[in-house]
């Protein structure tokens, strides 16, 4: 068995190292390159690869064949003016063969090209999801493409092979002390991309060496790595409904190198334990973020992970600028680790590590007295001293917080408000605060518990139409 290789020290330049070889293979919702991907991720992680045959269906969703090109000019009265076999990006994945001649706007309905971007070949992806929209087209830098002659023919030989193959979706489970389960996710299907990706995957991978090498995780954590929506549109649809209960929350994390505030897109519910989280986390962090409700982010597999009969809360974190407009690289060739800073990815990392920290040392405390103690008193010394308009007694900026807890704090201990809760409250430190909690059942003056992620029961389409009938 693959074992972790948790001996690295992360850092920003070591995920972008592990993204540059990443972006090697020339990767697709079905591609003879995710072979290679998935090889080169178990040399990190130990992998289960779950495998789905071109023509699969769930919910109208197809797998599509694995495509490759053989050839593909453009010319001109015999001039060769474009060859399109030489970047994986320079014909639209799944296009078809086509031989022959066309004028130039025939051409032009047949090439996607970016004014604004005028050396990027264009990403185009769309025939991944709709096969059945398959047509042919070319993906040409604006800058070569405003060269062309607008007179005159175009020779046209594009030959393409689709043939049956497999999607692959790869998943890594760190088992804890409790079968609720943290999931991640992010995909592996965008060819050659670093931001839109693989810088995501990467990430993801050292998070998980660095959880597996966490002495007694409490929850279980589980690694998805799939072509985008149709990968976990097909592993969920294979999860069982006892499975599925167990995942109580989850994060779909990519686009972390760009210079951009972090961004957190709430779940579908959005009061959810990851909700709260991250509203600690981005107000801790210490770097300028933004929050944004469900679907306002860059829009990934949250939708599928949230679909009914599924329902398991889940968030994006990602650095997008703009929906719309992520980042001005975006599905292009010129999306590469090159252009990622590696101290935006450093502190993308260091927050999901934050996340599952929280996660892990979060509690709730159960008072073993009734009325107010008096903390000050030498048995306890717990009293957090507050500022006197009267009497300077030279306390910390912060001492008015922390003193103004303990208006509330007795009220907290009813085995149900957490650590994290109490937290973002009273803007507190999260680490700090549970050191001071811990004092309190130091004493004998609470019991404490693990907090438990508690989630929506998973709803049946049967049980769904019951209760509408009602």
């Amino acid at each position: 068995m693959v074992l972790f290789n948790s001996d690295q020290v992360v850092s920003g330049e070591s995920i972008l190292a592990l993204t540059r070889d990443l972006c090697k293979p020339a990767t697709g919702v079905v591609s003879q390159g995710n072979d290679e991907l998935f090889s080169r991720i178990g040399e990190e992680l130990p992998l289960t690869l779950h495998r789905y045959a071109s023509g699969s269906q769930q919910n109208g969703w197809v797998v599509p064949k694995r495509w490759r090109v053989e050839r593909a000019t453009i010319s001109h009265n015999g001039t060769l003016l474009y060859d399109g076999a030489s970047h994986t990006l320079a014909v639209a994945q799944l296009s078809k063969s086509f031989k022959g001649t066309v004028d130039f706007n025939e051409l032009a309905a047949h090439v996607i090209t970016d004014e604004k971007r005028p050396d990027a070949i264009i990403y185009h992806c769309a025939w991944q999801y709709r096969p059945w929209d398959i047509d042919w087209v070319f993906s040409i830098p604006f800058g070569e493409f405003s060269a062309f002659p607008t007179g005159g023919r175009f020779e046209i030989d594009l030959e393409t092979i689709a043939e049956d193959g497999e999607m692959l979706v790869g998943e890594c489970f760190v088992a804890g002390t409790t079968p609720q389960t943290i999931v991640f996710n992010s995909h592996v299907c965008h060819p050659h991309q670093a931001n839109d990706g693989m810088a995501g995957v990467a990430l993801l991978i050292r998070l998980f060496q660095w959880i597996n090498a966490r002495a007694g995780n409490r929850y279980s954590y589980r690694l998805i790595l799939a072509p985008e929506h149709l990968g976990t549109v097909f592993y969920l649809g294979d999860r069982t409904r006892d499975e599925l209960e167990l995942m109580v929350s989850g994060i779909f994390a990519e686009m972390p190198g760009v210079a951009a505030p972090l961004k957190i897109t709430s779940s579908f519910l959005g009061d959810q334990p990851i909700d709260i989280l991250f509203a600690y986390l981005f107000g801790a962090c210490g770097e300028k973020t933004v929050s944004v409700p469900w679907r306002k982010g860059a829009g990934n597999d949250e939708t599928v992970w949230e679909a009914p009969g599924y329902e398991v809360p889940f968030v994006e974190l990602t650095r997008c600028i703009d929906q719309f407009e992520p980042y001005p690289e975006y599905h292009s060739s010129l999306d590469t680790a090159e252009s990622l800073d590696s101290e935006y990815v450093e502190r993308f990392y260091l927050i999901l590590k934050q996340a599952v920290e929280i996660l892990e040392k979060n509690r709730t405390y159960q008072r073993r007295f009734d009325g107010l103690p008096c903390l000050s008193h030498p048995d306890y010394n717990l009293y957090c001293e507050r500022p006197d308009p009267a009497v300077n007694k030279g306390l910390p900026g912060d001492s008015e917080k922390w003193g103004g807890l303990l208006d509330s704090l007795m009220r907290y201990f009813n085995g149900r408000t957490s650590t994290l809760d109490i937290a973002l409250r009273h803007d507190l430190s999260f680490h700090l605060l549970w050191d001071y909690l811990r004092k309190f059942e130091e004493k004998g003056l609470v019991t404490s518990e693990p907090a438990v992620i508690r989630r929506h029961p998973v709803v049946s389409r049967n049980e769904n139409s019951l209760t509408q009938g009602r």
